[in-house]
């Protein structure tokens, strides 16, 4: 009897070797050397002009700000990573998060950690932990089971 016939012949790519010399081995050790050395180069090029810029904009920033009586600044960091002594502080208020049926949040969904008032969250039979409407299930009897317990 004879062989089946392979069905993959069409998707079959034949490996070959392609064999590189030291003489090409060499000449990529050398473009490559030439290219991190532009880049680094290049590199410190621009930190060099961006820190030059950033200076003379602080210093003239800082001198225009002399109604400041503490002798304490605030550092903020600069896009290229350096200390600046000019900046924007954010203001980050304590805000009342609400629910998404506009009442202030008691809680939040064990599972899907949505924010959750006293009237969306459902408490679960087995795990006794409050869940949103999505991730409650009613079993038997009506009892409410999170998604966790259900499995």
């Amino acid at each position: 009897m004879a062989k089946r016939a392979n069905p993959f012949v069409d998707d079959f790519i034949p490996q070959s070797k392609v064999h590189v010399g030291i003489k090409q081995f060499n000449n990529n050790q050398d473009r490559l050397k030439q290219v991190y050395e532009k880049t680094l180069q290049l590199l410190f090029k621009g930190a060099k002009k961006c820190s030059s810029l950033d200076i003379t904009h602080s210093e003239h920033t800082a001198l225009s700000n002399t109604d400041k009586q503490d002798k304490m600044k605030q550092l903020f960091i600069g896009k290229d990573g350096s200390l600046l002594h000019s900046g924007k502080m954010v203001d980050n208020k304590l805000r009342l998060k609400q629910c998404t049926c506009g009442s202030n949040v008691e809680s939040q969904c064990a599972y899907c950690e949505v924010s959750l008032c006293g009237g969306c969250q459902h408490m679960c039979v087995h795990c006794e932990r409050s869940h949103c409407l999505r991730c409650i299930m009613i079993g038997l009897e009506g009892a409410e089971i999170c998604v966790s317990c259900y499995s």
